[in-house]
Formats: C-alpha cells, structure tokens, sequence
C-alpha cells in the first residue's frame, strides 16, 4: 500500500481510522499497562497524554492548534488521527501496530465498524478561486444554476454503498481550513476540498473482525480520493 497520489498535489491532508468494538470491559484495569505501550511503540514522539474513566488520549503536543497526532483509546474504540503522512505505508502499518497492541492486551476484538475518513485539500491548475469556481460549474448541468442567485461558492456531497465524499473548490483561509487544520504551517493555497468517508459495519451475515477488513476500508478511502483529485488536477 504505497501512496496513492502524487505528493506534490497535496495541500494539506488528515486521515483518520477508527473501529468500534463491542465493549471490552478489561480496558476499565488495564488503562495503564496499554497507555506504556502505546508511549514504547514511538508512534507519537513527544506525547502528551490523559486518562479519564472510560479513555486514554494520545497527542503530539499539548496544544490544540499545534497538534498533527492522536490516538484515542476508549472501553470500545479505537481511533488514530494525523496530518502528519510522512507515507500512506507508515500511516497504516502504526495503525495496525496500535491494533496488534490493544488486542494483546484485550484479547480478540468483536468489531462492529471500521472507519476510515480522508480530509485534506490538493492542487489544481487554476490558483485562482473565482476560475475554480467556473471550472465546477461548467463540470454540471447549467439548469441547476440560477441566474438570480449567482453562484459564489460550491460544496457537493455524494453519498454511495458505505460511504460518502463532500467537494468544493476551496478559498485562501477557507472555514474547511480553518476548522480541520488549525496548525499555523498549513497551506493556505486555493484547491479542491475533499472529505471522503468510508465504512464496513457488522450484519448477522457479515464478520469485519481482522486487519483483512480495516485494510479493505482505507483501500477504499484512499481510491476515492485518488479518483477525485486526479479527475479534477486540471480544473
């Protein structure tokens, strides 16, 4: 699973997975001797980190604006977040380095969703955002554009079989900027605006338990985004 796109389109990125579990209630003794690990695995380098009743929070660093890292830990869930993706590769092999961990200490895990959600923005020709506005526009039927009311921004939300992706061209310091990427080094550049999420949930006829199947769901992510931004790279 190497990189999916070409590094130089990417603007700014996160991804995010998680998995929900039926409750494992030996996490409630054990919030410790999992929090240790966590810290030897190296994943986050200088951590900052919690525990309350019912989870352990991993970050980076202990301001919100300066954080690129978390790992959440809760009686029935996991989750890893990071801006920072030196390689989709790594990315997925610290994951799973969480996953092996947490079941050596819970035990086997009983899933019951695996998520895997890619926000970032990405390059195109145009550096303009008024030209990238035009460039949407003319991708769609004329007809649902109304003349009285013109168009001054665009977010399209298309929702499928286990997942979903909202697009739209993004401004400089656009509120997606803003509210997902609070770091003071982010590109501010214009681009396209990608949130994609993707899902498997457990049916009486379906097992998701297994790295097999979290792996199938960041395949799927990460396909979604790759399509997007190459179809829209010349916009």
């Amino acid at each position: 699973m190497k990189n999916n796109i070409e590094h130089s389109l990417i603007l700014n990125r996160k991804i995010i997975v998680e998995i929900r579990f039926n409750p494992a209630l030996k996490f409630l003794d054990t919030k410790g001797a999992i929090l240790d690990k966590i810290n030897t695995l190296g994943i986050i380098q200088g951590s900052d980190w919690s525990i309350g009743d019912s989870a352990i929070k991993i970050t980076d660093n202990n301001q919100e604006e300066l954080i690129k890292k978390i790992v959440q830990v809760e009686i029935n869930r996991l989750s890893f977040i990071s801006s920072k993706i030196d390689t989709v590769e790594k990315f997925v092999s610290d994951f799973f380095k969480l996953y092996d961990l947490i079941t050596s200490v819970l035990g086997e895990l009983s899933i019951t969703r695996i998520g895997c959600r890619i926000q970032g923005t990405y390059k195109t020709k145009s550096t303009e955002f008024n030209k990238l506005l035009e460039s949407f526009k003319k991708a769609f039927p004329t007809q649902i554009f109304l003349d009285d009311f013109p168009t001054n921004d665009l977010r399209l939300q298309i929702v499928y079989q286990n997942g979903n992706y909202h697009l739209g061209p993004v401004q400089e310091n656009d509120p997606f900027l803003e509210r997902e990427f609070k770091n003071p080094d982010r590109n501010n550049s214009v681009g396209i605006g990608l949130d994609t999420d993707n899902y498997l949930s457990k049916t009486d006829k379906t097992n998701i338990n297994g790295k097999a199947k979290i792996k199938d769901v960041i395949i799927a992510s990460l396909a979604v985004e790759k399509s997007l931004v190459e179809n829209l790279k010349e916009f």
